[in-house]
């Protein structure tokens, strides 16, 4: 049966779940490429066009112009970015906003240390503001100068000490030097100041669901609350459930994800998981992985769970084509070999 047979299907534990999310929060998720190259390039020129706008209805605006900026930074054009920087800066050269804008681009662009130095200006342009600490704090972090981060955090705080991008970022950095506990209440302190702080939610989600506490279910209902359009805090809570035993709340869960991203090809991958081994609904594992499969044709792990369905259900050929594909795309690989192994005794 599927349930002693789990080690040869693979698992997404929530441990690898973090590492997804950052796949996906890079646009590198397993979409096929073609699907995901139209749908980048039509949500490119729809933000475009809405900036555009922006600057067309009010060209004495700076704000428009440092959007814009940050979105060229983004897309990899720094030409364009720059110019609109220097736009804004034509407008008004002792706005500290346009400076901690041209300190963005230069960080999306890899210039850490022109990044710095605009931070720098927009301090000295105002010495009151601690928001531009904390966004210091932050280019410190991505340059894993953890002395420098907490540093330029308590000089933010000390000038607002309800800064709840502070108490995130401070987070993130004792996540990253290995202090989960210190993460943990810096984070809780984010969510403290602000009840709706996305990322706080989310990452306070994760590190409970590894702890496997049910605090994870409040944090990451709250965190789909503030963006229901995104699906990773509930794919995180999917597996939370799967982790923990609770098959039919996953599956609800992966049902309202797909409500609103058809095309979340983990959740449609991890439906068919917990259809295959939880509860051994083999037909209905082999329409979720095929799904997987549809909307990323190289994704061998949905090409093997599939033909082990096929194999419990005793449909040898499908199971054979499947576990063949397999090899294909990962030769030698050796939960495939296996398989075959075992139809071959058939």
């Amino acid at each position: 049966m599927a349930r002693t047979t789990a080690g040869r299907i693979l698992l997404l534990p929530i441990i690898a779940v973090v590492l997804i999310l950052i796949m996906i929060s890079c646009g590198e998720n397993r979409k096929s490429s073609k699907v995901t190259a139209v749908e980048a390039t039509d949500t490119i020129a729809d933000e475009l066009a809405r900036l555009n706008a922006l600057v067309e209805a009010n060209p004495s605006g700076i704000p428009a112009y440092l959007e814009r900026a940050r979105f060229f930074a983004r897309s990899g054009m720094e030409n364009e970015a720059l110019q609109d920087v220097n736009k804004a800066l034509s407008l008004n050269e002792n706005d500290p906003e346009v400076y901690a804008g041209l300190s963005d681009v230069y960080m999306y662009t890899g210039k850490m240390q022109r990044s710095l130095d605009a931070l720098k200006k927009a301090v000295e342009l105002n010495p009151k503001a601690g928001k531009y600490d904390v966004m210091m704090a932050r280019l410190y972090l991505t340059m894993s100068d953890y002395k420098q981060t907490f540093n330029a955090l308590r000089e933010g705080l000390r000038k607002d000490p309800d800064n709840a991008e502070a108490f995130f970022i401070s987070g993130l950095a004792n996540e990253e030097m290995g202090d989960t506990l210190k993460a943990i209440d810096s984070y809780q302190m984010a969510v403290a100041k602000n009840q709706d702080h996305y990322d706080a939610l989310k990452q306070l989600g994760i590190l409970m669901s590894i702890r496997k506490n049910r605090l994870a279910i409040d944090y990451l209902r709250n965190a789909a609350r503030v963006k229901p359009g995104s699906p990773d805090p509930l794919y995180i809570l999917g597996m939370f459930y799967q982790d923990n035993e609770d098959p039919d709340k996953a599956l609800a869960v992966y049902e309202e994800i797909l409500m609103v991203d058809p095309s979340f090809t983990f959740a449609h991958y991890n439906k068919g998981y917990v259809f295959l081994v939880f509860k051994e609904m083999y037909p209905e594992a082999v329409e979720a992985f095929s799904k997987a499969i549809e909307l990323d044709p190289d994704y061998a792990d949905a090409w093997y769970n599939r033909g082990y369905a096929h194999e419990l259900m005793g449909n040898v050929s499908s199971a054979r084509s499947d576990y063949e594909r397999v090899l294909r795309m990962k030769t030698n690989d050796d939960k495939a070999i296996r398989g075959l192994n075992r139809l071959d005794q058939l």
